[in-house]
């Protein structure tokens, strides 16, 4: 592999030229076996990978979210999208009810492309099993006891729970978390939508986790190759699809 030119590690959207377009299934490919990644890697521009290996390199796996049962597709479509721009490499999602499987299926179907999404039955489930995996859950919620989003640790991993807009977590699921957190209103409005809620939350986190780091991000080096490897399949994927037909 050649020498490729340095992304300034501040800069974290996802690979240029990555786009939705590409995220969905390609009907044309249909029966051809694909390639490996290793084939794929040495057809890349070099700035193509230089943004593939910035964005792998900035992944990280010590902060993560729960989605709640959220009732709004829209809102969980927004929050999977501010946590992979943010660098996340793993999201947590409850679906609301059994008829909204679809709705969060269409949802996750792109995303997972881009960021590991993992189901779950019940937000008390997602939290025990995040807590048993060596984080602290801190569910967003309005109570005495509920800390300031801005002093919530980053020396360890930290899950930010987010529960449906209507009703927040369930009861069960806050006696599974570690804790709860707010984040301070300056208006009359009582809280913000869950998705800006998030966007605020997680931003804080990733930055302040990557700066106790001292760099981008926390996967594993063999974590690092699947991933790499992944992103190369998308974009050899995408090259196909906008190459002319004859």
């Amino acid at each position: 592999m050649g020498p490729v030119t340095p992304v300034d590690p501040a800069d974290l959207p996802g690979p240029r030229g990555l786009t939705e377009e590409v995220l969905r299934e390609d009907e044309g490919d249909a029966g051809v076996a694909p390639a490996s990644a290793a084939f794929y890697w040495p057809l890349l521009t070099a700035e193509r990978k230089a943004r593939i290996q910035s964005v792998v390199e900035a992944r990280l796996q010590s902060i993560t979210v729960v989605l709640d049962r959220l009732l709004d597709p829209h809102n969980t479509a927004a929050i999977l999208r501010t946590a992979e721009g943010l660098g996340l490499a793993r999201v947590h999602v409850v679906a609301h009810q059994a008829a909204d499987g679809i709705a969060h299926r269409r949802v996750t179907q792109d995303a997972h492309k881009w960021l590991e999404v993992e189901p779950h039955a019940s937000g008390a489930q997602a939290a025990r099993r995040l807590r048993e995996s060596g984080f602290e859950v801190w569910a967003g919620h309005l109570d005495r006891a509920a800390r300031l989003y801005s002093e919530l640790p980053v020396d360890r991993p930290v899950a930010l729970l987010f529960g449906n807009e209507h009703e927040g977590p369930s009861p069960e699921t806050l006696a599974a978390c570690t804790g709860t957190f707010r984040i301070p209103m300056a208006g009359f409005t009582q809280s913000f939508n869950v998705s800006v809620g998030a966007g605020i939350a997680l931003a804080h986190l990733a930055g302040a986790r990557r700066r106790l780091l001292g760099r981008p991000g926390d996967l594993s080096e063999e974590a690092r190759v699947q991933l790499r490897d992944r992103f190369t399949l998308l974009a050899a994927k995408l090259a196909r699809r906008m190459k002319p037909r004859p």
